[in-house]
């Protein structure tokens, strides 16, 4: 067995702890939580956040917002197809298809909302962005943990997913003031 099949510490201690606290009631929010991290749901968000930026006259923010969801997302493919690693066993509460590593809902949250945290912080200070920006933070994390409670991911691979993103956002927001100063 390759390493990339097997179960790590960290992932068999968070999820017999998910375990210990499932319930029907929790396995619907958590379904919820994890459609917010749905290629729908993104695909809906990153046209209304494009138009909304346009109708602002921010066209350079709406297409580093669209752009870097795309080009994570065939980031993150490509990882899947290196690193090839299957996905759970057991029961799993939503669809999934395709390999675990590194997961597709946190990295792609992790860069689309986090995108939006940093729009939302340079462009306001004021008390109501930064509750926003907070929210939205949780949101990414509950995304993650909903994917390990779901059973379609390894917690190792919302991790990995959560590093790759932060490293996809940190680019995208370089390039983005680098655009953005030559404009």
């Amino acid at each position: 067995m390759e390493i990339w099949q097997e179960q790590f510490y960290l992932d068999i201690v968070i999820k017999k702890a998910l375990d210990s606290i499932a319930s029907p009631v929790l396995d619907v929010v958590m379904i919820n939580i994890t459609n917010l991290g749905s290629p729908l749901v993104f695909y809906i968000l990153a046209a209304a956040g494009f138009l909304f930026l346009a109708y602002r006259q921010k066209l350079i923010q709406g297409f580093f917002l669209v752009f870097s969801l795309f080009a994570s997302w065939g980031i993150m493919n490509l990882s899947k197809l290196f690193f090839m690693r299957e996905r759970p066993i057991g029961e799993q509460l939503t669809f999934a298809a395709g390999y675990s590593f590194p997961s597709g809902h946190a990295t792609l949250s992790l860069v689309f909302y986090g995108f939006i945290i940093y729009l939302l912080l340079t462009a306001d200070k004021k008390g109501w962005t930064k509750i926003i920006a907070g929210l939205l933070a949780f949101l990414i994390f509950m995304i993650g943990l909903s994917r390990v409670y779901l059973n379609v991911h390894y917690a190792t691979d919302v991790l990995a997913g959560f590093i790759l993103g932060s490293i996809l956002l940190a680019f995208f927001i370089w390039a983005f003031k680098s655009v953005k100063m030559r404009s």
